[in-house]
């Protein structure tokens, strides 16, 4: 590091230094005297990018003022790594409280930059002011300034405090959603072999994983609670719900419409589906195959819980913990894995088909913040999918 000086010994400097002077706020108030009798003790000092102009720890010889260019001040923590704390720049002045409290300096002050500054020793300054009583009011003000600088500090301080407590906070609830994650997988694989099981003997599994879903959802009832978090952070709230539904609704349309191509697909190169009608429900080859009231009740119900669970509980939470450029997309995929593993047991196809509208509907939940809309899409979704154009294969 380098560090160039030079004596003001001309006029055009003494009268450099004398202006800056003047613009310092500790200085406002000297008479013109007063100020050519100041300038005449100080030298100017040029700083490059990255030089420190005063050191934490060193012991305090000048005051220096900012003509240009801009710096960092910086403060040691507990674990030796330099904190940011303020920036200074031109007009400023560096050092003062020394004049009241000759110890180490309190802080690391680094060029941002070219720095060109005035360097004062403090000595002269006390010089000057025992021999000249005009300039007793300056260290008045210079004692304002350290006041000020100390309510600032002050503020900085408390505003620590407060992100400390939230970090604590953050870390306490993080605790806690993990151990519901733990609870939650251990719940799903005792779930995912029973229902494995059952359905081989009997052809459902409903009676086995509707109550799992009532106790994941329980389990993430406790968790809202415990969190302090406001039930909104896990997008329980009708804030918006009208203009959400309708554009989840809108958004929906194209998959539904991609939907039909899927079951075409599946009609064309699937054997157990030749001869099957695009659209199952109604279709005079099927005519067992009409509207179900107590099934269409099960999703309007259902539907709900499940985007409670993977969005509000899982995606939510994880969007929030997560820090960096993509948290939000990384918080989409891991939920909604954990939503596609969810439905292996019925068939890998259908774990597939989860996993892509699971994108969609975490998408969606991140876009709206809110659980209302993503709830209709995956109700309409569903009920379009697996019972009007009926994807039974994947069933």
């Amino acid at each position: 590091m380098t560090r160039h000086a030079d004596t003001a010994n001309t006029a055009g400097l003494e009268d450099s230094a004398r202006a800056l002077l003047g613009r310092c706020a500790i200085f406002r108030r000297c008479s013109a005297a007063d100020l050519v009798a100041l300038a005449r003790s100080t030298r100017w000092v040029d700083y490059a990018d990255g030089v420190d102009l005063v050191r934490e720890g060193d012991t305090p010889e000048e005051l220096l003022v900012i003509e240009h260019g801009q710096a960092q001040v910086l403060k040691r923590g507990a674990n030796g790594d330099e904190h940011l704390i303020n920036r200074v720049g031109p007009g400023d002045s560096i050092g003062e409280m020394a004049l009241f409290d000759i110890v180490p300096r309190s802080a690391t002050v680094r060029a941002e930059g070219p720095v060109r500054g005035l360097s004062l020793p403090l000595s002269d300054i006390v010089h000057l002011a025992e021999s000249r009583p005009s300039l007793v009011p300056v260290l008045m003000d210079i004692g304002a300034l350290v006041a000020e600088r100390l309510r600032v500090t002050s503020a900085n301080a408390a505003a620590a405090a407060d992100r400390i407590l939230a970090q604590e906070r953050t870390r306490a609830v993080m605790g806690r959603f993990t151990l519901l994650l733990i609870m939650a997988y251990t719940l799903y694989t005792w779930v995912l072999g029973t229902a494995m099981r059952v359905k081989e003997t009997f052809g459902h599994s409903e009676f086995v994983t509707v109550p799992a879903i009532f106790v994941c959802c329980a389990i993430l009832f406790v968790f809202v609670r415990v969190s302090r978090y406001p039930p909104r952070f896990f997008g329980l709230t009708t804030e918006n719900a009208g203009p959400h539904v309708r554009e989840a609704v809108l958004f929906t349309l194209p998959l539904m419409a991609a939907t039909v191509l899927l079951k075409l697909a599946l009609v064309t190169w699937v054997p157990a589906m030749h001869g099957q009608p695009l659209i199952q429900m109604f279709s005079p080859s099927s005519p067992g195959n009409g509207f179900n009231p107590w099934l269409a009740a099960a999703y309007v119900v259902f539907a709900p819980f499940q985007e409670l669970i993977y969005r509000g509980g899982v995606q939510g939470p994880l969007s929030h913990f997560l820090t960096g450029r993509w948290s939000t997309w990384l918080a989409i995929v891991g939920a909604n894995i954990i939503f596609s593993a969810a439905h292996l047991y019925v068939s890998p196809g259908l774990a597939v088909v989860a996993f892509v509208a699971g994108l969609f509907w975490g998408w969606l939940y991140a876009r709206q913040g809110g659980l209302v809309g993503v709830s209709v899409s995956h109700v309409l979704l569903g009920f379009w999918a697996f019972e009007v154009v009926d994807l039974g294969v994947l069933q």
